[in-house]
């Protein structure tokens, strides 16, 4: 490489090794033991974060052994939570029948029961969400077990516990059958809730 320098020698400066004379104050030896100083606090948390990562590798570790081990406890827990949620939610259901605002079931099962005549029987009485249904049926030898149903539901609307509980007690569906000595009416009884 050639160097050209139009400047006379004697007006040149010298500009002289900045290595070899250090920086201002600073001497050589103090430079490289920043820089080795630098290094090793640099080295010492790379270990330190080397060794947390670690730690928490182990940490990590652990515990996905011991959520294993848990497993069937947690299915055990699972069920029961599950079956607690179930019966808390029938105890729900049964809170709005037995409430002192709810219906008094007592009377109102008396009244179906007396107001049964000859010739019917009940074979369900249900109550969900807020809808009785009587099913049942009626016999009669003269063909007249019709009239018995409709007998059955104006005894029924008279009833002073079902009339002030519920609505409109009318028949859902009735069917004849015919047997060879008898006639036989199926019949379906829905009422709506009257809320209080």
């Amino acid at each position: 490489m050639i160097r050209v320098n139009f400047i006379p020698q004697e007006l040149r400066k010298d500009r002289g090794d900045l290595w070899a004379e250090g920086f201002g104050a600073l001497s050589r030896e103090v430079i490289i033991g920043i820089l080795v100083a630098a290094a090793g606090v640099l080295l010492f948390l790379h270990l330190i974060l080397g060794g947390m990562a670690l730690g928490k590798v182990a940490e990590h570790a652990m515990l996905q052994a011991r959520w294993s081990s848990l497993g069937p406890e947690k299915r055990v827990l699972d069920s029961i939570t599950n079956e607690t949620k179930a019966l808390q939610t029938r105890m729900n259901s049964v809170k709005v029948i037995t409430s002192a605002q709810g219906v008094v079931w007592a009377r109102l099962m008396n009244e179906v029961s007396d107001s049964v005549p000859k010739g019917l029987w009940i074979r369900e009485i249900k109550f969900d969400k807020g809808q009785l249904t009587i099913s049942g049926s009626a016999v009669s030898k003269v063909k007249n077990e019709m009239i018995v149903v409709n007998n059955f539901v104006d005894t029924l609307k008279a009833q002073p516990q079902l009339k002030k509980s519920f609505s409109g007690i009318d028949v859902d569906s009735i069917q004849r059958r015919e047997n060879t000595a008898l006639s036989i009416a199926d019949f379906s009884l829905k009422a709506k809730r009257v809320v209080p």
